[in-house]
């Protein structure tokens, strides 16, 4: 009787296991696809400079897919669409540039945190598409710096790094995300050789929240 009380409690006792470990087990290894909307200010360091440059506010939006096959370590891919704007002014007169582009990041999520609340570190890169510019001009085409805002020829690509964090909740509808991330680009917006800028590098700051479509495993 004891022997099959025993047996019967050993049972029991892996069942509460292997039921807690599946659990815990979809927790850490999931992949999701979802729609990403948020906010960027962005702006462009301009040396040489003869303009005051503003940052400025605009918004982003797109596709991600993560992935996650292990406890500490996922990959988050994503296709966005991304307007930068920043604002030039010199005295009373000022000028608005926006620029859209295709942006396709790529990183790696560091993911601290059991059951279903993560927090993760990301890491990454990005490539970024020209699609669209946009210039508003509020200078008088006769004062001197009119033609040399009008006549810039913005690069048709760019990259960069990407560094941040994020809050990522997995509930039985889906996966919630919130994050924040800073950007740098690695190419000259701008030729320096047809503009005069040895610099005109992008810095970007960018929040966005993401919901998933759980794919499973």
């Amino acid at each position: 009787m004891k022997n099959r009380l025993l047996v019967l409690l050993i049972l029991s006792l892996g069942f509460v296991v292997s039921a807690f470990s599946q659990k815990e087990f979809r927790y850490y290894e999931y992949q999701g696809l979802g729609l990403k909307a948020g906010a960027n200010f962005s702006t462009v360091m301009l040396q040489p400079s003869y303009t005051e440059v503003i940052g400025q506010m605009d918004w982003e939006a797109g596709l991600v897919y993560v992935f996650s096959h292990n406890k500490f370590v996922g990959v988050q891919i994503e296709a966005l669409y991304v307007n930068r704007t920043w604002k030039e002014s010199f005295e009373e007169y000022s000028a608005t540039n926006q620029i859209s582009y295709v942006q396709l990041p790529l990183l790696t999520n560091i993911i601290i945190g059991n059951g279903r609340l993560k927090f993760t570190i990301n890491l990454g890169s990005y490539y970024a598409i020209k699609i669209g510019e946009e210039q508003n001009i509020d200078f008088p085409l006769d004062h001197p710096y009119y033609e040399k805002i009008t006549s810039r020829q913005v690069q048709d690509s760019d990259y960069g790094l990407l560094i941040g964090g994020g809050v990522r909740y997995i509930s039985d509808i889906g996966i919630f995300q919130l994050e924040a991330r800073y950007a740098y680009g690695f190419k000259k917006l701008y030729t320096p050789s047809i503009t005069g800028f040895e610099t005109s590098n992008w810095s970007s700051t960018q929040v966005g929240l993401v919901y998933f479509l759980s794919l499973g495993k």
